[in-house]
């Protein structure tokens, strides 16, 4: 697997301030519309812009946002088809703004498509809006491309530090980073609507509640040669939050290193009636549930009809490592439905027994094993294949 990060020392290095406002990206030959490195001419493009049009910024340039276009909004909203090529620029809420407002925000019958631009610093709260999204908010049925795109520092007081879409909204997240976003719930993303993350990465975002790097509350989510890192949330779903009926299905891809000190799934917290997260030759790793008596180091599994499937997975070096009765360092199962076809939970480890897997219910192994877990691999309920 290949995962791409594009904010490196050399781009951070490269994206500087244009004082002088020099000249934009596109050519004489380029049908999109240049705009020169001032912000004035950022929000007069993007007011000017008619349906399908194209934005070309100035390169390397950093138009920075120094009060809101109107209240609670960093820029005009996108309602209708447009493309803004970023070429190296950032668009950042300036540290000397005193009001609080988002960066983006599509309308229902908006589609930006953004490339090779960082969007930086956006602040939504209640009191100059809905208090989602901080760096771009996406309403019901709205549409949302990112290409080569750092979504970083922005801060919700709700949902969606950096990225929220609405029910139904649309949003296709391509070669791009999610970092360093803070929310209420989903520090990174937030979606009650279709969500497509493909080789790209989120990482060290933090919620106050569930969904530290994503919280996929309904409709579905497809992750593909992605990784989730080192994101935080305080009550679970240290990585990812899947609930509310979502369906999550996870492809080639890592959940690593993602911690909560609450009680469910330092990796994935998956609950909720019908909600589904399943994985496919992807990696569940060094996630860590802290709280007393937390639950599912790698995974938590909670719901009578909620399902986890684990296809030619790995759940390893997880750990529940809380004080009192922290349990199952890579997998807990509370009523769910859970099945692995060869898949392997190894080398996790809890505060009790066991530090696998533990399933009050029965589940379905398929040429799997639970093994080297540590203080036992599987208990109370006898699971075949897996012995202690």
């Amino acid at each position: 697997m290949r995962y791409i990060r594009f904010s490196s020392v050399a781009a951070v290095a490269a994206i500087v301030t244009c004082v002088t406002g020099g000249p934009a990206a596109a050519g004489d030959d380029d049908p999109s519309t240049p705009v020169p490195c001032y912000t004035a001419a950022l929000t007069n493009a993007i007011s000017g812009a008619s349906s399908g049009d194209t934005l070309s910024l100035a390169r390397n340039c950093t138009y920075h946002l120094t009060s809101p276009f109107s209240t609670g909004e960093g820029l005009p909203t996108i309602a209708q088809p447009l493309t803004i090529k970023g070429n190296g620029a950032t668009i950042v809420r300036d540290g000397n703004a005193t009001p609080a407002f988002r960066i983006f925000h599509v309308l229902s019958t908006g589609n930006l498509r953004l490339q090779d631009l960082t969007v930086r610093g956006g602040n939504a709260t209640t009191a100059t809006g809905t208090g989602n999204g901080g760096g771009i908010l996406v309403d019901s049925n709205g549409k949302l491309t990112l290409v080569k795109v750092d979504v970083i520092d922005n801060t919700a007081s709700l949902n969606g530090g950096g990225v929220a879409l609405s029910t139904n909204a649309t949003a296709n997240i391509r070669r791009s980073w999610v970092a360093f976003n803070n929310a209420l719930s989903g520090g990174g993303v937030f979606s009650q609507g279709r969500l497509t993350l493909d080789n790209s990465e989120v990482g060290r975002n933090h919620a106050q509640t569930a969904g530290g790097g994503l919280l996929q509350f309904g409709s579905g989510a497809f992750i593909h040669a992605s990784i989730i890192s080192r994101n935080t949330a305080n009550v679970g779903g240290g990585g990812i939050g899947n609930s509310g009926g979502a369906v999550t299905t996870i492809i080639e891809s890592k959940i690593a290193n993602n911690t909560t000190p609450g009680l469910a799934g330092g990796g994935i917290a998956n609950s909720g009636a019908g909600s589904r997260v399943e994985l496919d030759k992807s990696e569940v790793s060094g996630n860590v549930v802290g709280g007393l008596g937390g639950a599912g180091g790698g995974i938590h599994n909670s719901g009578t009809t909620t399902v986890l499937v684990l296809n030619g997975s790995k759940v390893i070096r997880n750990s529940a490592n809380g004080p009192g009765s922290a349990v199952a360092g890579g997998i807990y199962n509370n009523n769910g439905l859970v099945t692995l076809d060869h898949s392997h939970v190894r080398n996790n480890a809890s505060t009790t027994a066991p530090g696998g897997l533990r399933t009050n219910v029965p589940i379905t192994l398929t040429a799997s094993t639970i093994t080297h877990n540590i203080p036992t691999n599987c208990v109370p309920l006898p699971i075949p294949g897996c012995t202690n």
